[in-house]
Formats: C-alpha cells, sequence, structure tokens
C-alpha cells in the first residue's frame, strides 16, 4: 500500500503542528490543574484534621508524603503542558528558521510522557499504602471509625487526594502520548 505524498507546504504543516500543542497544552492544563486542586483541597483539609481532630489512623501520614510528591510531580507536568503553549507560539511564525527542531518537540513529548508515568506511580503508592494502612487496622474498629461506627472522613481523604492526582497524571499522560503519536504521523 502506498502512502499519499504530503502536497501542504511546510508553513501549513506547521500551523497545524502548532495547533495540535495549542490544544493539548490547554486541555492538559485545565485537567490538571482541576483535578490537582480537588487533590490539594482534600490534603489540606485532612492535614487540618491531623491538628484539630481526633488522632489518626497511624499511618495514615506516609499516604499524605506520597499525595504531596505527587502533588510536586504535578506542578512539573502542568509547567510542561505551558511549554507546549509556548512551543504553539514558536510554529505560528512565518520565518521557518525561528521554529523549534523535531527532535526538541519529540524531547518535549518525552518529558511530558516520561511524567505522566512517574506521577502516576508516585501517587499509586500513595493511595495503595493508604489502603493498605487502613485495611490492616480495620480488625479494630476505633482504629478506622467514630463512636457511631462511620469511618473517619481524614481516612478517606488521602486515599482520594491520591485518586485524584492518579487521574490528573493519567490525563497528562494520555495527551502527551496522543500528540506524540500523531507528530510521529505527520
Amino acid at each position: 500500500m502506498q502512502t499519499k505524498p504530503d502536497l501542504r507546504s511546510p508553513a501549513s504543516r506547521a500551523l497545524d503542528l502548532s495547533r495540535a500543542f495549542w490544544w493539548v497544552g490547554l486541555i492538559s492544563i485545565l485537567l490538571q490543574v482541576g483535578l490537582g486542586a480537588a487533590a490539594a483541597a482534600l490534603v489540606s483539609t485532612s492535614r487540618s484534621n491531623l491538628v484539630l481532630d481526633e488522632p489518626p489512623v497511624q499511618g495514615i501520614g506516609i499516604g499524605i508524603f506520597w499525595a504531596m510528591c505527587g502533588g510536586v510531580l504535578l506542578l512539573v507536568a502542568i509547567a510542561n503542558a505551558l511549554r507546549y503553549i509556548r512551543i504553539s507560539q514558536r510554529l505560528r511564525r512565518l520565518d521557518l528558521e525561528q521554529h523549534p527542531k523535531a527532535s526538541a518537540l519529540v524531547r518535549l513529548l518525552r518529558v511530558g510522557i516520561v511524567l505522566g508515568l512517574v506521577g502516576a506511580l508516585v501517587t499509586l503508592v500513595g493511595a495503595e499504602v493508604s489502603i493498605a494502612t487502613l485495611m490492616s487496622q480495620a480488625e479494630t474498629t476505633s482504629a478506622l471509625a467514630n463512636a457511631q461506627g462511620f469511618a473517619r472522613i481524614l481516612n478517606l481523604q488521602v486515599v482520594a487526594a491520591n485518586l485524584h492526582l492518579v487521574a490528573a497524571h493519567f490525563a497528562g499522560l494520555t495527551l502527551s502520548l496522543g500528540l506524540y503519536d500523531w507528530f510521529r504521523r505527520q
């Protein structure tokens, strides 16, 4: 099967690439900031519960630590998504000499992919550690529940924060992989 030759001009291809980088950068930023803000709200309220409320389950602090590590990686991933938008602006210039090289674009996309993978791994570890801590202490009702038998919200907030961060990293990873695949086919 033969492939059709690309009859578009280099400027037209650069404009298509610019649009793709702009949209992926914008969607990535919006999704990651939204999910990251939700996770930050959960972690901050769980940290205030550590100070103001009854003592938490032993070991839940490690889940908070991994959530904060995932949050830091998410901030780096958001900064990388901002670079996508800056690259899209450079690709819109008429002077083709000022456009970034293909190798620089591939390197930028690979950084986004690695950030998504590492961030998802870190926050998954945090979620798993938090769940394991909760399950290991489930034998005693007082360790997980208050006097009425309801699970303490603090314990669940840490797990939810880690899962929100996993979703944010997954969104960035998926968008970077999609753009990388599209770019390689161009």
